[in-house]
């Protein structure tokens, strides 16, 4: 006489919180092992390789940790790049959220500033860096991890607000630094609402990219309170909340029938 079949344990979704933080622990150690070759180009004095094959060491970081992810959650690629068809409408509202979401977290920089001073290492940080990292190499690599990897297990884990919420706060604890976790959080914020309400993440690699540049453009043409840490008048503060308002306002509209179908697919799964 056989004795009956038990039935295997569910696995709970991959990643949870806790196992979240391993896999920013490994993009950490991945990111640091392949930006040995932009290293020693910038030792040479080699600015602009070393610029893009720092590029190149944020692909292949977010690449090994997307491969590891993989097989410890038994997913599929399709997960880290969630592509449902997006309205045509989107894309001319996400650069009026991203401008609006811009100005507001330069205000919240400055109070940052004049809080915390940031040391010089900082600020001479992201020139270094190059923009090739800053406008490209980062959103194509972050994305994927916190919005794909990460966004889409806590979904299934914790439900869509939680799941913003938590993916936001890793993403700002992944820069490592108490100087951009707020406009960190408020980022990760809109980049996680767009990924969840449009079923994409290709929304948010582009507020990503806008914001980015923006920031990167406002820097180099020394734009006057965007390029700076003075306090902004209060015209760019209301400028900003009207135009983050008005722009997820209009998102939500045009995609409440992506966030709907996306409640509907989560549920089944």
């Amino acid at each position: 006489m056989t004795e009956p079949e038990t039935a295997a344990p569910l696995q709970k979704p991959y990643p949870g919180f806790a196992q979240a933080l391993l896999v920013l622990l490994l993009f950490f150690l991945f990111g640091t092992l392949t930006s040995i070759p932009a290293a020693l180009l910038a030792a040479l004095k080699l600015h602009r390789w070393a610029a893009w094959a720092t590029v190149l060491a944020q692909l292949s970081g977010t690449w090994l940790t997307l491969l590891v992810g993989r097989r410890l959650g038994r997913r599929a690629w399709a997960d880290f790049f969630p592509h449902r068809p997006v309205s045509g409408l989107v894309w001319p509202l996400v650069p009026l959220a991203t401008a609006g979401l811009l100005l507001v977290c330069n205000g919240v920089d400055a109070w940052v500033a004049h809080a915390l001073p940031p040391p010089t290492w900082f600020e001479r940080l992201f020139q270094d860096m190059g923009w090739p990292s800053l406008v490209l190499g980062a959103p194509l690599s972050e994305e994927p991890l916190f919005r794909g990897l990460i966004l889409s297990g806590f979904l299934l884990r914790y439900g869509p607000r939680k799941a913003i919420i938590g993916s936001a706060l890793l993403f700002a604890l992944f820069h490592m630094n108490p100087w951009q976790f707020p406009i960190g959080c408020l980022a990760g914020l809109l980049f996680g609402w767009l990924t969840v309400r449009t079923g994409s993440l290709w929304p948010a690699v582009f507020a990503h990219f806008l914001n980015n540049l923006s920031a990167s453009l406002t820097h180099t043409f020394h734009i006057p309170y965007l390029s700076d840490s003075r306090f902004q008048p209060w015209w760019i503060w209301g400028l900003g909340f009207l135009l983050l308002t008005a722009g997820l306002a209009a998102l939500q509209r045009v995609t409440a029938e992506s966030e709907g179908l996306l409640r509907v697919q989560d549920a089944q799964t």
